[in-house]
């Protein structure tokens, strides 16, 4: 089969396909039609796929005869009643001839044998394109005119050959045949295009204005603004995820320029871009890194005048929402944020947990459980409740009512304007941003807060995540809360805050089981933050048990995993292993001390030896005051330097000595080590029994 020409031609042609459903819309189309190809035996090679606004577009290179062969089907029991095996062969159109018997699970089946005669390609593809188009799924699909049939948008044209030939679709239920056809640009191409190959139609629809391919499409957009806003100093801000958008939205992308009255040029940055971006998919121009007053956007449609008579339609919109938002914004600065407060008190945050402005006291009181945890100063401890009080309070501004994608941005902007300490406004426009996006120590704080009132609010009204459901993000919500943790280097006890942020809940039932849900819905959530920084299971598994304290347990996770990584860490947990198996094997010895008159090798003399001066350092390690970290990796490595001891000890020293005494002994021993390492390395000892 020659693979450098595809001879087979799907396009069908479709209103407006939003540009949210398209890439998997595709992806469904190409995985419907090569499952049915492969079912019919149908060889397909060089599959590529499109998609655009209007067409769904499925090339690729197929065989065209497809050869006898025989298709084995599993029947009923050997032993099944006559009349059950009598419904299967009807079922086939098959007699008792065309059947085996065959042993599977012990079980004697009939196994039918279906003979299929060698077929032409162009014979099964009707069946296989028309159960390809009905069973495609859509998050969102409608049905027009009186057909009950539902897909995305209505579909108005397939085009579909094969070998130069057509393939004749039907979809009864819409009315709709297949043709030797299709249409070009929507504004810019007229009349029908026939296109005999998958060849023709790259060229003719290309010269009626389509560009097919999605790829091409976006680099074509790129490469205009490079070519448009070649000056110095100047560019176009071009977010991937708008950038996707746009691509999805035109079939031949055309970019033009739009101008930006200097009045609105008043307005805070945020408040000129959200519009621009997620209202009108626009994309703001700079000059030397600063919004200049132009807007960049694409269009579909390369008109007569240049475009001009677009541009106009274009600004007309912006300015007529940039007017609002000026409005809104001069309105909004004529009263103090904190009189916002008493609208807050009327919006209900859940009907279970209050208002918002309830929300915000508590949210005080967080702010102060973590900073009294954490030993702050009474300076810091006021200016995150100024944060708290004021946080929430853009949400009543016009606004945040018109842009809900602006609040906390606002908030911050609104408390700067009106004198407030600049590190409570940097918090304040930090509350809804990503990890990465918080630069202040306030502005973590504060979120820390945040999250963890939320979290616990809905754990008391019994609202956690379910399964797959999440409808409060209280998983995005724990992940953040570690992270911004993590990235600030900040120690806290979880539970003692989780445990005092219940009590703010004093008109729900909040017992200790609820607490002790939260703090495991947390380091469920720490595991995988560690997993996907590249912590082993075992080491995971062993470390999240041991705290609640997020920084040493990332902490510990690091240098056990490194030292799992060095071969004597190796030896180090496989011995512990060995002893804690050996000591299983005895059963219930008691505590076995070990007399120093019974020892008669070397080996264990050496090994007690060693263990008694590892205790005595590891005691006087623990009351050293050393940095946390530095400790753990010193006990690490003072056991760790232990090893050639212990090895030597179960090459030489045989445990299960005929003489009682000196067995029980030598057990006292292995006692001693095992004892050592569950009391000053748990995570060690929790290694080596969950996960070796």
């Amino acid at each position: 089969m020659d693979t450098n020409q595809e001879n087979f031609l799907l396009e069908l042609l479709v209103e407006e396909i939003p540009a949210r459903f398209q890439e998997e819309a595709i992806a469904n189309l190409k995985r419907l039609m090569v499952e049915k190809l492969e079912k019919q035996k149908i060889k397909s090679e060089n599959i590529k796929t499109y998609v655009s606004p209007r067409r769904m577009v499925f090339l690729a290179q197929l065989e065209q005869q497809v050869p006898a062969f025989v298709e084995e089907k599993k029947g009923p029991q050997a032993s099944a009643p006559p009349n059950v095996i009598a419904k299967f062969l009807q079922s086939l159109g098959i007699s008792p001839d065309d059947c085996s018997e065959k042993v599977m699970d012990k079980k004697i089946f009939l196994v039918a044998h279906i003979r299929h005669p060698q077929r032409h390609t162009l014979d099964l593809l009707p069946h296989i394109v028309a159960a390809s188009i009905r069973e495609m799924q859509w998050p969102k699909s409608m049905h027009w005119g009186t057909h009950a049939f539902n897909f995305v948008r209505p579909i108005r044209n397939i085009l579909c050959r094969f070998c130069d030939e057509s393939v004749n679709i039907e979809l009864g239920e819409i009315n709709l045949k297949s043709t030797d056809y299709t249409f070009g640009h929507r504004f810019m191409s007229s009349g029908k295009i026939f296109a005999k190959n998958p060849s023709e139609y790259r060229e003719k629809i290309k010269e009626a204005f389509v560009i097919i391919d999605p790829i091409e499409r976006k680099n074509a957009i790129l490469a205009k603004f490079t070519k448009n806003f070649s000056k110095p100093g100047v560019s176009v801000d071009v977010p991937e995820d708008l950038l996707d958008e746009v691509v999805g939205l035109v079939e031949n992308p055309i970019v033009l320029l739009g101008q930006i009255p200097q009045k609105f040029m008043r307005l805070p940055e945020e408040a000129l871009v959200t519009p621009m971006r997620v209202h009108q998919r626009y994309f703001p121009v700079r000059r030397n890194g600063i919004l200049a007053p132009f807007f960049a956007f694409v269009a579909n449609n390369a008109a007569e005048d240049d475009g001009k008579e677009i541009i106009k339609g274009n600004e007309r919109v912006l300015n007529a929402r940039l007017a609002d938002a000026l409005f809104f914004y001069e309105t909004d600065l004529q009263k103090p944020l904190e009189l916002h407060l008493e609208n807050l008190k009327k919006i209900v945050f859940h009907e279970k947990l209050g208002t918002v402005f309830a929300r915000i006291l508590r949210i005080c009181c967080v702010c102060d459980f973590i900073c009294e945890e954490m030993n702050l100063g009474e300076d810091l401890r006021e200016l995150l409740k100024r944060v708290a009080l004021l946080s929430k309070c853009d949400l009543s501004t016009h606004m945040v009512s018109e842009f809900p994608e602006l609040q906390g941005i606002m908030g911050g902007i609104y408390a700067a304007a009106q004198g407030e300490n600049k590190a409570v406004c940097s918090a304040i426009g930090e509350q809804y941003k990503t990890v990465d996006e918080i630069a202040s120590l306030p502005g973590a704080l504060f979120s820390i807060a945040d999250k963890i009132e939320i979290i616990t609010g809905f754990f008391a009204i019994e609202k956690g995540p379910t399964g797959s459901k999440d409808p409060f993000a209280l998983r995005r919500a724990a992940i953040g809360l570690i992270k911004i943790i993590k990235k600030y280097d900040l120690s806290l006890q979880l539970r003692a805050v989780v445990r005092k942020t219940f009590g703010l809940f004093n008109f729900l039932k909040c017992d200790a089981n609820t607490v002790e849900a939260v703090i495991a819905f947390i380091l469920d959530r720490l595991k995988i933050v560690l997993k996907e920084s590249g912590i082993s299971h075992e080491v995971v598994a062993a470390v999240v048990e041991c705290d609640d304290d997020i920084m040493p347990i990332f902490a510990k996770a690091e240098i056990l995993d490194q030292t799992l990584k060095n071969e004597n860490g190796k030896k180090l947990i496989t011995s512990y292993k060995r002893s804690k198996n050996i000591l299983e094997q005895f059963g219930d010895f008691g505590n076995c001390s070990v007399d120093r008159e019974l020892l008669t090798e070397d080996g264990e003399r050496n090994l007690l030896d060693e263990l008694e001066v590892l205790e005595i350092a590891l005691e006087k390690l623990e009351i050293s005051g050393l940095d946390p970290n530095i400790e753990f990796q010193t006990k690490i490595s003072l056991c760790i330097a232990l090893e050639k001891k212990i090895t030597t000890f179960f090459r030489d020293i045989l445990v299960n000595s005929n003489d009682e005494k000196i067995r029980f002994n030598r057990i006292g021993i292995l006692l001693k080590l095992t004892s050592i390492f569950e009391r000053f390395l748990p995570e060690i000892a929790r290694i080596s029994v969950e996960s070796y």
